[in-house]
C-alpha cells in the first residue's frame, strides 16, 4: 500500500492507496510515456524532411546572394573551370646563404675527452 500525505489549510492528511491503484497510476504513467513518444518521433519523421529542404534552398539563396556580395566587394571567387593560382613565395626563406658541415669521427677503442661519457 501506499501512503500519500498532504496539507490543506494547515490540516495534515493521510490517504492509503490500494494496490490496484497503485498499479493504475504505473500503468497510467507508462502509457502517457509512450503516447508522447510516439507523438514526438511522429512529428520530427514528418518534419525533418521538410526542414532540410527549407536549409537546402536557404543555402541556396544565400550563396548567390554571398557570390553577389563579394563580386560587388571585388573578391570574386574563381570559377571551378580556373585553375587557382598559389600565392607567390618570398625569394629571401629560398635562398641558401652559407653551409657549413663537418664528419667527426672517434676511434673505436679510445673515446676523445670531448665526447660525453657513457654508463656512469
Amino acid at each position: 500500500m501506499l501512503r500519500l500525505s498532504y496539507r490543506a489549510k494547515s490540516r495534515q492528511k493521510t490517504v492509503t492507496l490500494p494496490n490496484w491503484a497503485v498499479g493504475l497510476m504505473a500503468a497510467g504513467s507508462a502509457a502517457l510515456g509512450i503516447a508522447l513518444f510516439l507523438v514526438v518521433s511522429t512529428l520530427a519523421v514528418l518534419l525533418l524532411p521538410l526542414v532540410l529542404i527549407a536549409g537546402a534552398v536557404t543555402a541556396f539563396i544565400m550563396r548567390k546572394r554571398i557570390e553577389k556580395l563579394l563580386k560587388a566587394a571585388g573578391i570574386a571567387q574563381p570559377a571551378a573551370g580556373q585553375p587557382r593560382r598559389r600565392p607567390a613565395k618570398s625569394r629571401e626563406r629560398d635562398e641558401i646563404e652559407d653551409v657549413e658541415y663537418r664528419v667527426v669521427e672517434e676511434p673505436a677503442g679510445k673515446p676523445s675527452s670531448e665526447s660525453p661519457r657513457r654508463g656512469s
